[in-house]
């Protein structure tokens, strides 16, 4: 258990190599990013301190943003974006928040042009999920487990559980599979193989020949 009115060593090295990389921030900034943009917290597991120093002191399962929030949220704030990043400033040094407009990409009711797709991937980490990827890449397999029956789910049936509604909410209109195929492809498998042609899905190497209906417990 941690201290509740001090930081560990470790900690504190941690929360040195964080602070440092955002006010290196505009110095560093990639030329792909725009001018004046923000790091997102997954740019941070570019920066070699704030690797060393979190495999040092944080377990692996304990993600970089909760202990940012729990432990040093006075300091560093984290916001999150409609493409499930989450922003990195020092505590008081964000914007206003910019009013919605129209809610995710393709989200009025117009199918997600090809360039909004674009912009969507581009904006994802390459060797780590965002946090609000983990949400969905969670949400999914607890739904996989969940399934009983001799026959695999739809994309048709998962679209009504709640908990995947909230957790697909980052995602641009008709995308779904497609995140499922390329972002977590190696643990999830989709096939056309569903009645009349719906998509069925499960744990890769567990979806069976064609399938008849089947209801969760």
């Amino acid at each position: 258990a941690l201290p509740t009115d001090e930081l560990l060593p470790g900690e504190l090295a941690l929360r040195e190599a964080l602070l440092n990389w955002v006010k290196r921030w505009p110095d560093i900034r990639p030329a792909s990013r725009a001018p004046g943009s923000p790091p997102h917290l997954s740019d941070s597991g570019a920066d070699q301190d704030i690797r060393r120093a979190r495999s040092e002191i944080l377990p692996p399962k304990v993600k970089l943003a909760d202990w940012i929030d729990q432990r040093i949220g006075g300091e560093i704030e984290l916001r999150t974006i409609a493409n499930g990043q989450q922003e990195v400033f020092l505590r008081g040094a964000a914007p206003p928040p910019e009013a919605p407009r129209g809610g995710r990409a393709g989200a009025g009711g117009g199918p997600t042009s090809a360039e909004e797709k674009e912009r969507f991937w581009n904006s994802l980490p390459a060797d780590e999920f965002s946090e609000a990827e983990e949400a969905l890449r969670g949400a999914l397999l607890d739904y996989i487990d969940r399934w009983t029956g001799p026959n695999p789910p739809t994309l048709n049936d998962v679209a009504g559980d709640e908990d995947i509604k909230v957790a697909r909410s980052f995602l641009p209109r008709g995308i779904f599979r497609e995140w499922i195929d390329r972002r977590i492809g190696g643990e999830v498998e989709t096939r056309n193989d569903g009645p009349k042609g719906q998509i069925i899905f499960g744990r890769r190497g567990e979806l069976g020949g064609v399938p008849k209906r089947r209801r969760m417990a």
